[in-house]
Parts: structure tokens; sequence; C-alpha cells
């Protein structure tokens, strides 16, 4: 890779679960199976979701408007289930430290990287924003250059009522609102590392016209796959890659790099 980065044009954009996140870590989603107390119903009603609708997220082969759709509807009938079943703020807060989200090894170290060479990471996640605010602050990472773009649950009277935004999932992250302020960090920015663990997140950005650069992290070890992802992705790593890769190939590429 000859592609010079130049830190005051720079910024990241990384999905977050099974990015950030290790292969087998728990998702933003999935944790919420793990708060104590939780009706028994919760878990079936959930599991019965998931196992309808993953092997669809799963299905490179399906329409982008047909499967679209069908994310939507996945991500709109979970929620449906966390007001049902009377998920509250504090159950949020507490299972956001749990030790089953697991962040990639060098995730710190890399986050701490771009914090002191001031490049802006902007996390767009179909998860959950409270939870991934949560595991930064846990692992003492949450640094004022990052701005989380998720699902933001809101609450009335102690207990989750509805989401504050458009429901955000794997397949719509180029059909998101951008807030103001991280508008305004990025005005003058023109390129990107893309991180990602699914052909969906190619389709991250907050605006157009930008010279991209493409990791991919496969977590299948699947060689139709893997050939999807060399055709999306400008470098593939697999589960014997860490973000001190990432890391590595930030600074041998980054001009005007601090440290």
């Amino acid at each position: 890779m000859n592609i010079p980065f130049h830190k005051e044009k720079l910024y990241i954009i990384a999905d977050f679960d099974h990015t950030l996140t290790t292969k087998n870590s728990q998702n933003c989603w999935g944790i919420l199976s793990q708060i104590s107390d939780i009706s028994p119903n919760y878990i079936k009603e959930s599991k019965k979701n998931n196992d309808y609708y993953l092997p669809i997220e799963q299905d490179d082969s399906l329409k982008y408007n047909i499967k679209n759709a069908i994310m939507h509807k996945w991500y709109e009938n979970h929620l449906k289930m966390l007001i049902k079943y009377k998920f509250t703020e504090k159950d949020i807060i507490t299972i956001s430290h749990s030790n089953d989200i697991i962040l990639r090894k060098g995730v710190v170290e890399f986050l701490t990287y771009t914090y002191k060479n001031d490049i802006p990471v902007i996390i767009i996640s179909a998860g959950i924003s409270q939870i991934i605010e949560g595991v930064l602050q846990k692992n003492k990472c949450f640094f004022s250059n990052i701005y989380i773009i998720s699902n933001i649950l809101k609450f009335k009277q102690g207990k989750i009522s509805s989401l504050r935004n458009k429901i955000i999932h794997s397949l719509n992250k180029d059909n998101i609102d951008i807030p103001y302020k991280v508008k305004e960090v990025l005005k003058n920015k023109n390129e990107i590392i893309l991180l990602g663990d699914n052909i969906g997140d190619i389709l991250m950005k907050t605006k157009d016209n930008q010279k991209v650069f493409k990791i991919g992290f496969l977590n299948y070890d699947d060689n139709l796959k893997l050939k999807k992802f060399q055709q999306y992705f400008d470098v593939v790593y697999d589960n014997n890659n860490d973000f001190f890769d990432v890391k590595e190939l930030l600074q041998n590429h980054l001009k005007n790099n601090i440290n």
C-alpha cells in the first residue's frame, strides 16, 4: 500500500461489534439476555428473533432493497421486546460493563494513538450507543476524539420507551443522520480509514467524494467469504490479526504523525 495519510485530513470510521470487539465477544444486543432478573420469555423471544433474521443478514445473495427492509424489521422487533419487558436505564448501564464484551487486542492502544494525533474516530454501529460508551469507559479509552453514531435508547421514568433516532442496522449505514458537531469536526477532512467486519460496513460514510481505504475483519474460516471480502476491502485481516496491525499500518503511512 503506497497511499500516504495526512494527519490534518484523516479520520477513522469504524464498526463496533466484532470489529473493535473480538470475534467471540458478545454484541450490544445479545448482551441484554445476560441482565439479571430478565424475563425468561424475553430470552426465548429474542433467540427466536435472532435465529430467524441472522442467516438473512449473512446471506450475500439477497438483493439490497429486500435485505434492507428485512433488517429494519429485525431491529424493530427487538426494540419492541425491550419495551414490552420493561428494560431499565440502570440495566443498560450495568450490562455495558460486562466482561463478555471484549475489545480486540490493540484497540486501546490504537484509540490512544488516534487521540494523541488528533485523528477523529467515528463509530457507526448497529449496536446500542449507551453500551458502546460504557464499554469504552470501562476500558479507559472513551477519548474526546471519539464520536458514536448508533441506536440511542430513550427512557421514560427509567424504562426504555423508544429510540432517539432512526433505527441503524447493518445495511443502512449509508443513510444515517450525522450530528452537526460531527459534520463540523470533519468539514475539512477527506481521507478515511474504514474498519468493518461485514460487507455492509463499506457503506459507512459521513459525506461523499472522499478517499477511502477499507480494512475488513473476516471472522469466518470461509473461502467464499474471503473472496467476497477481497473484492470489497483493500486489506482483509483474519483472526491472526489484531489492532496492533492497524496501528502499525497507520503509523507507517501517516504523514506528520506525532508518536
